[in-house]
């Protein structure tokens, strides 16, 4: 079964004693407004291995094509 790709340029997140909340969204200008499309739960444990996935990726991709540019997490 193919995978639905969306696109996302706003992010919310949040966290519960047992959840992390991952919301998703299109913004289409600079207002606070944004369509929130997806949300995805993720146990702790889960969520930190995504956020460990992530660092090592960006580490990847900016030794390849280098730094980008923006706002630093």
């Amino acid at each position: 079964m193919p995978v639905e790709g969306r696109s996302s340029n706003h992010f919310e997140v949040a966290f519960t004693e047992s959840e992390f909340l991952l919301d998703f969204g299109q913004s289409y200008d600079d207002s606070q407004d944004a369509l929130v499309h997806t949300r995805i739960i993720l146990t702790p444990l889960s969520a930190k291995t995504l956020f460990a996935m992530l660092h090592e990726l960006l580490e990847q991709y900016e030794s390849k094509v280098g730094p980008i540019a923006g706002r630093r997490a």
